[in-house]
Formats: structure tokens, sequence, C-alpha cells
């Protein structure tokens, strides 16, 4: 069943009146319903963790997708870290992306849907060490729809480094106006114009990431043991500093990674170009190889069907030929023939050019997908490599992402309100007219007027039910100080007045 929030009204005396004063509506202006973003309403896409009753998420083309109805969608988003930069796609079309960012790190940002049922995908295109973004909610029209999308036919992962993650990969290497070197930031960084994602597009497959700049297989950029990929694969996101949790000091990489969640066919491990920048002035390569036979075993205990190839190259295939080596022993060692290497081609600088810091271009990464590393995963898979989908990852340019202010949710608990007590003259009078009157309709238990008291009595309790479980709506567009009627204190004193009780905002499972 889906997971919603909604605003449940349970009127008193005068239930139109109180219904008024708690919850304004504004014609102009859509109601909405808010949905958790779980399982049961969309497909989780990568490595996630639901805490505090949201969707958190580090690495690069994590987040959701799934089908909805209605006029618009929108995302509450809080994020932690670096300004994140996202993408959504509406019917497989890019329809925005840049940088979500806002007040105390939330915004929201809603998209348009096209009439009849729409597919909706939201990922995080920047990397994981960067910052972590969570799906607080999401909000659709009243009475729209929401449900998962499908699963597709094939699962891939890929498990890298900065190439993998994008980096850099909007800017040139220097900037044209001022002849110097551009530097990185999370703007201009978008997984979903990698080799990686490319190909997974190319085979429509749903695609995990495990990715961090700087991370190698013995070591990570420039020798350090920091960042090293067998310390975190096995979690739920690479190693950051920023906290998911608003009490305490809770990183994503603390959780565990339940691999039964997504098994892929296919894992590719594009590693050992950080590595190399140690190595090169060593003369003995017998660290890496070791190091490497003891991460194919780690990740093949976690995808214990999968078929592995081990690639190298865009940006240097120094280690490729120790690769082979530690491949060729693992092999060996374990009996285990469904891991394969390749090599992939250096960026072509002259036609290609170079991003950020000497990082391919998306050029070189469709070269890469589209020439060499996809038709080989074909050739391993037996799966059919279709054309790169033109859905806009490639030509949408500038960024033209819209924050707007966070939306809260309706709160989670019940929360009661009664009328005082008149005054005691005024409950002794009507103690004194109740009286009477049950007194009159004991002595006349067979006159008409009993029938239309009775039929009264039950069609305004029918409308007192229909009023509690009416689906409650929440304006976000009007807030309670343009309207002091219209705020809780001036709905609690309209309660008061009218001696009713309300039960505002209550989670249905």
């Amino acid at each position: 069943m889906n997971m919603k929030i909604r605003n449940r009204f349970i009127a008193g005396l005068c239930s139109a009146a109180l219904a008024a004063s708690v919850m304004p509506v504004s014609a102009d202006s859509a109601k909405t319903d808010f949905y958790e973003a779980t399982a049961d309403n969309v497909k989780i896409l990568g490595r996630t963790v639901y805490v505090e009753d949201a969707l958190w998420f580090a690495n690069s083309v994590a987040g959701v997708e799934f089908t909805a109805t209605g006029s618009q969608v929108t995302f509450n988003l809080k994020i932690s870290g670096d300004p994140t930069r996202i993408g959504i796609f509406v019917n497989d079309k890019l329809v925005q992306r840049g940088l979500a960012k806002g007040a105390k790190k939330m915004c929201s940002v809603t998209v348009p849907l096209e009439d009849g049922e729409n597919t909706v995908k939201f990922l995080k295109l920047s990397e994981g060490p960067q910052s972590n973004i969570s799906i607080q909610s999401i909000e659709i029209d009243e009475g729209a729809e929401i449900k998962p999308a499908a699963a597709k036919a094939h699962k891939m992962e890929f498990i890298g480094d900065s190439i993998t993650c994008g980096y850099g990969i909007d800017l040139p290497l220097k900037d044209p106006e001022t002849g110097k070197n551009n530097t990185f930031s999370t703007s201009s960084e978008d997984a979903s114009k990698t080799y990686a994602y490319q190909i997974a597009e190319m085979f429509d497959a749903d695609v995990n990431f495990f990715s961090g700049s700087g991370y190698g297989i013995w070591c990570s950029y420039g020798g350090s043991k920091e960042n090293t990929m067998d310390q975190y694969y096995n979690q739920c996101g690479p190693h950051t500093w920023n906290s998911i949790t608003a009490e305490g000091y809770t990183l994503i990489e603390s959780y565990d990674w339940d691999f039964s969640k997504y098994q892929p066919g296919c894992v590719v491990i594009n590693l050992g170009t950080n590595d190399w920048s140690y190595f090169q002035s060593q003369g003995d390569t017998t660290d890496f190889e070791e190091s490497y036979i003891d991460f194919l075993k780690m990740v093949r205990a976690g995808n214990p069907d999968a078929k592995i190839i081990c690639t190298l190259g865009l940006m240097g295939a120094d280690l490729f030929g120790e690769i082979e080596s530690a491949v060729d022993d693992y092999k060996s060692e374990t009996d285990d023939e469904n891991v394969y290497t390749f090599e992939l081609e250096p960026i072509m600088s002259g036609s290609e050019g170079y991003a950020v810091d000497y990082h391919p271009t998306a050029a070189s990464n469709t070269r890469a997908a589209s020439k060499e590393l996809g038709p080989y995963i074909a050739e391993v898979m037996g799966w059919e490599l279709g054309e790169l989908p033109d859905n806009g990852t490639l030509t949408l340019a500038p960024d033209n992402l819209v924050t707007g202010e966070f939306h809260e949710q309706p709160a989670e608990e019940p929360v009661e309100s009664q009328a005082e007590e008149s005054s005691a003259s005024e409950a002794e009078s009507e103690s004194s007219s109740e009286a009477e009157s049950s007194s009159g309709a004991e002595s006349s238990s067979a006159d008409d007027s009993k029938a239309s008291s009775t039929a009264d009595s039950k069609a305004s309790s029918a409308a007192a039910n229909n009023t509690s479980s009416a689906k409650a709506t929440t304006n976000p567009n009007q807030t309670a100080n343009q309207n002091p009627t219209t705020g809780m204190a001036g709905g609690m004193a309209m309660i008061a007045l009218m001696g009713g009780a309300v039960i505002i905002s209550k989670r249905k499972k």
C-alpha cells in the first residue's frame, strides 16, 4: 500500500466553518498530496538509506524513477555537503538540470507533466564524496497517481574513480577568456555524460554506480591509503564528511549495503589510474596486483552471478598489464572464468580535447562507450547494444534548474484540540434544556417528529464521517501569514469557540 501523508479533519459543530478556519483553499493554486520516496511509490536507483522519514543517497546517478499523473511533480530536497547537481527527466527527456541548494540547504524543485501517465526520473549527477542529498517528500496533484517504474531487463554496476563520476566534464581544461586552468566543482560534474551511463542507456539497463574521485585499488591519488575502494565497497556510500541525520553525526558509509537488493548481470571495474600516481615511481607493483585480486574476491562475494569486466585506459593504461596478471592469477586460484579484461584507448586530445584537470570530455566518453567498451560488453553478455538515446543529456545547455522554497510536510502525529467548557450557568441551562427535550421524546416515542429527528441525526453523522475520511490537501503557495484566521493559532481559536475537535495530519501507511 502506498505510504502517503494526508491531513484528516474531523468536524465538530459547524464543520464547514471549522475546515475553512484550519485549511485555506485558493481557487488559483493547486492542491497537492505528499508521498514518501519509498519502494511502495518509486523505483529506487542506486544505493540508498531511508532515515528520519527521508531517502538519502550519495552515489552518482542514484535517485528514483516512477510514473505519475497530474499537472506537475515537486521534489522537496535536503542537501548535506556541497551544492548537489541533479537532473530530472520526464518521459525520457532531460527537462531540468543544475545545482540543488537553498536556505538551510533545503529547497523544492517542480517540473510540469504532460496529459496522462508520465515517467519521471530524478538523478544525482555529482559524486558521493562531495555531498549527500535526500528526497524528503514528493508532491503531486490531489487525486493523481504515483507508482514505481518497471524494472528493466538488464542490470549493471560500474565501480570507478573520477572518470566514472564525470569529473569536470562540462568545462574545458582552460577558460577560453582568461587562458587559466579551470578548477573542479560539483557544478561542472555530470555522471550521466560518462561512458558508464551511456553504456547503460544503450543497453536500456538499470545501473548502479559506486565511484569517487581519487579512489584506487591499493592507494588513492598521490599514494594515500585513505580512499581505497575496498574500504567502502560493502557500504551504502563512499567516504564523506557530511552527516545525514539531524541529531548526531551519521555518515552514509556507516550503513552496510544489502547486496540482495540489487544483483547486476554485469559489473565493470575501472580502477588503477590513481594507483599509477604512486607506482610510477616504484619498481615493484606486487602490492597493486595482490590488492586487485583481493578486491575481485570482494566484488564476487557481493555479486555471485555477475560477469566482471576489468578495464583501464582513458587517462592512461600504465597498470593494465598488472590488471591482466591479477585477473589471470585470480582465475587460476578460484576457477572463476567469468572475469574479463578490456583496455580502453586514451583521450584523443586533438579531436576530443580535455576537461578539467586533463579528464575526458563527453566526446571521449561517447567514443569509449559506443565504439569500444559497449560493443565488448555486448559480446561478453550476449546483449543487444542499441543507439544512444537522444534524451538531452549531451545537448541541454546551460543549466536551467529552478529551485523554490521547501514545502513542509503536514505533521505526522495527531494533535487534538477541544473547546473549553462553557460557563456554569450556560452548562446548567443546556442541561435543563436537554432534560426537557429528552422527557418530551420519551413521552412521544411514536410521534412523526421522532422519525424526522432520527433521520436528521443519521444525516449529520454521515456528513461528519465523510469529512473525517476526506483526502487532505496542501496549498504550497499560501501560508498562514497571509490570513491570520487560517493559521494554526487562528484555527484553534475558532475550534475552541465552536466546541469542535480536529485531528491534523495523520500518517497513513
